[in-house]
C-alpha cells in the first residue's frame, strides 16, 4: 500500500466572532492524499473547504490537529522549518484578478517565491527560469514583461499557475481556481492542470462547486457540509453509489445533456438554506435538511466510517436508505 503524501488528522479551524461566538468552520477532519492523485474537495459555499484548504497549508493557524508531510507534523514546526515544507506546498488562487499584483510585471509575479528562497544566482537565471515556467503553462516570453491587465482572466490564472510551479512543488491546493472564468475556458485550464500533473508528478487538492469538473479532475472525492466530511471515496465510486443523503442531493442537481433523462431525471430539492456554523448543536450538521433525520441524528453526531472499501460516510442510517 502507498504511503500518503499528506495525512490530515482531526483537523479543526475556529474563528472568534465576539462575545464568546465560535464559528467553526472546520471542524474535526481527516483523510490521507496519495501521491500523484487529485483529492477533490466538495460542498456547498460556506461549508469550509477553502478554510481547510488553507489551513492544511498553514496559511492559516490550525485550531487543532495535525498534517503529517514527510513524517513530521507541519503544525508543530518553527518558522525557520517551515521554510522546506513551503517550498513543497503551494497554492493556486480563486480569483485571478485579485490574486496578481497590479504593479507588478509578470516576470516580477512569477519570480517573486524564487526571490524569497534565494534560488536564482543572478537576474539572467531568474529570467531564465520564468520564461521556463511560462512556456510550461502556454504563455511565452513576451508575455514576461508585461502587466496582469494586459491579459485575459485564462491567462492570468495560467500566470498564478506559472508562479506556483516556480519551487517544483509536490502538492497543491487548487482553491476554485475555475469558478472566476468563463466556462470556455474552463476545460482549457483544468486540461493545463492535469497535463502538468502527469509531466511533473504533482499532487492536487482540487476544491471546487462544479461537481462535473471534480469528477473529470479527480480520483478521489471529499463531500463537506458545515465543517464536517460527509462522505469520502474514490471518485466513479461516490458519484455512481453515493452514501449520504447530503451527496445524493448534490449529485442530483448535476444537469445531464441529454433532455428525455433529464427531464425523467429525480431531482432532491434540500429544503432550507444552510445553518450558521456558529456554535452549531450537537448531532448530525446535515439533520434540519435530511428527509432521513431521526431523533438520533438531533443528539449524537455520526461517525465518519468505513462501509465499503475505501468509501467512508458520516450517517447514523447508511444501512437503511
Amino acid at each position: 500500500m502507498q504511503e500518503p503524501l499528506i495525512s490530515v488528522k482531526n483537523l479543526k479551524k475556529y474563528f472568534e466572532v465576539g462575545k464568546g461566538a465560535m464559528l467553526k468552520a472546520v471542524d474535526g477532519i481527516s483523510f490521507d492524499i496519495y501521491p500523484g492523485e487529485t483529492f477533490g474537495l466538495v460542498g456547498e459555499s460556506g461549508c469550509g473547504k477553502s478554510t481547510a484548504g488553507r489551513t492544511i497549508i498553514r496559511l492559516y493557524d490550525p485550531t487543532d490537529g495535525e498534517v503529517i508531510f514527510n513524517g513530521k507534523n507541519i503544525f508543530a514546526l518553527s518558522r525557520h522549518d517551515m521554510a522546506e515544507v513551503r517550498r513543497n506546498f503551494q497554492m493556486i488562487f480563486q480569483d485571478p484578478y485579485a490574486s496578481l499584483n497590479p504593479r507588478m510585471t509578470v516576470l516580477d509575479i512569477v519570480a517573486e517565491p524564487l526571490d524569497i528562497h534565494k534560488i536564482c544566482k543572478n537576474s539572467k537565471e531568474r529570467k531564465e527560469r520564468v520564461i521556463e515556467l511560462l512556456q510550461l503553462v502556454g504563455l511565452n516570453d513576451e508575455h514576461a514583461m508585461r502587466f496582469p491587465h494586459e491579459f485575459s482572466g485564462g491567462q492570468r490564472q495560467r500566470i498564478g499557475i506559472a508562479r506556483a510551479l516556480a519551487l517544483n512543488p509536490k502538492f497543491i491546493v487548487c482553491d476554485e481556481p475555475i469558478s472566476a472564468l468563463d466556462v470556455s475556458i474552463q476545460a482549457q485550464v483544468v486540461n493545463l492542470l492535469k497535463d502538468l500533473q502527469s509531466k511533473l508528478g504533482l499532487t492536487y487538492m482540487f476544491i471546487a462547486h462544479d461537481l462535473s469538473m471534480v469528477r473529470y479532475i479527480s480520483d478521489r472525492v471529499g463531500v463537506m457540509y458545515l465543517g464536517h466530511m460527509m462522505e469520502l471515496g474514490e471518485s466513479e465510486k461516490l458519484y455512481d453509489d453515493p452514501l449520504h443523503p447530503y451527496t445524493k442531493a448534490l449529485l442530483s442537481a448535476i444537469p445531464i445533456p441529454e433532455p428525455e433523462v433529464q427531464r425523467s431525471k429525480k431531482r432532491i430539492v434540500l429544503e432550507g438554506d444552510v445553518p450558521s456554523p456558529i456554535n452549531p448543536k450537537d448531532g448530525c450538521r446535515f439533520v434540519d435538511r435530511c428527509a432521513y433525520a431521526i431523533d438520533r441524528c438531533r443528539v449524537e453526531t455520526p461517525e465518519f466510517i468505513e462501509h465499503k472499501p475505501g468509501h467512508y460516510a458520516a450517517c447514523h442510517r447508511i444501512g437503511e436508505i
